[in-house]
């Protein structure tokens, strides 16, 4: 017997700069995924199936007037937050022109101190940009840690999705392990992050995004191109079975914006590779939605997971 009360599916995108095949950034820089992508390609499919896309905005973004006019006039539901990539903000900034670039660091490579200004800089950008202050985040290539959830706390920020379950990743700088980590939206113990605790309204929730482990392989990510619309509905009832204690149940599909523009990413190269990942996501998104699903911003979900 389930105790599943709700199913809520959230799309948490990483809203960047256009890139190369080699995950390099383009050079000249160019922003098509956000002036481009999100209101004419992304938007519209949202749109159809009721999704309400969480865009996760970058300092190069956010430095760029063109994109943040594109962001400021986007019609539709949808929510805005933050993801970092450390070397592109102040203090011990490393680049000033990211154009042909990579994003070499994890912001939990940094002192606690440094990775907290960096935060917080990033967060005064975007409210001064936008209005508002950001309340949900994801990591620059996942690179986050339990003080990285203490950080965010205090710039109060109410949602986390950094954490990817059955997954580690390394850089130069330091590692971050989410091999044991919940699949489902938990709230890290004290100086933990990858460890529930004890539910509470005072602390940040961390939202994984959702995978599905495989014996002897990667895990499949809730993701187009990463996996087919009959994949996705597989990792979809996985969740399902895996979490039927659960109240409520969450989907978290994860992608970066340039991946809908072709050769931004190393992913779709022509017109129809991107009509591919288009239909296959809303695909998805429309199949989760007659299963009853319903859809939300991260941030909502903080409130649904609050204790009964």
């Amino acid at each position: 017997m389930s105790s599943i009360e709700q199913v809520v599916v959230t799309v948490s995108i990483d809203t960047e700069c256009d890139h190369d095949t080699q995950w390099a950034r383009s050079n000249p820089l160019e922003f098509e995924s956000i002036t481009e992508g999100l209101p004419n390609r992304l938007q519209p499919v949202f749109e159809e199936v009721g999704a309400v896309p969480t865009y996760l905005l970058t300092v190069e973004v956010l430095e760029d007037q063109a994109s943040v006019e594109a962001l400021r006039n986007l019609s539709g539901r949808y929510e805005y937050g933050t993801h970092l990539h450390a070397a592109f903000i102040e203090p011990e900034k490393k680049f000033y022109d990211y154009a042909g670039i990579d994003s070499p660091d994890f912001q939990c490579g940094y002192a606690p101190d440094i990775e907290f200004q960096k935060l917080s800089n990033l967060s005064k950008l975007f409210e001064r940009e936008l209005g508002f202050r950001p309340t949900s985040f994801r990591a620059g290539r996942y690179g986050a840690s339990a003080d990285s959830i203490d950080s965010l706390q205090r710039l109060g920020y109410k949602v986390d999705t950094s954490v990817t379950p059955h997954l580690r990743w390394s850089e130069p700088n330091a590692q971050v392990d989410f091999r044991k980590a919940p699949e489902q939206p938990y709230f890290p113990a004290p100086g933990e992050i990858a460890i529930a605790g004890v539910p509470s309204v005072a602390r940040l929730l961390e939202v994984p995004v959702t995978v599905k482990p495989r014996l002897f392989r990667d895990p499949r990510w809730f993701r187009p191109w990463f996996a087919s619309v009959d994949q996705m509905k597989e990792i979809f009832r996985y969740q399902m079975q895996q979490h039927s204690n659960e109240r409520v149940l969450s989907i978290n599909m994860m992608f970066h914006s340039m991946e809908i523009i072709e050769k931004a990413s190393p992913y779709p190269q022509n017109a129809d590779d991107v009509k591919k990942f288009l239909d296959d996501m809303q695909a998805a998104l429309q199949w989760c939605a007659e299963e009853g699903a319903s859809f939300s911003g991260l941030s909502g979900l903080h409130d649904l997971y609050q204790p009964v």
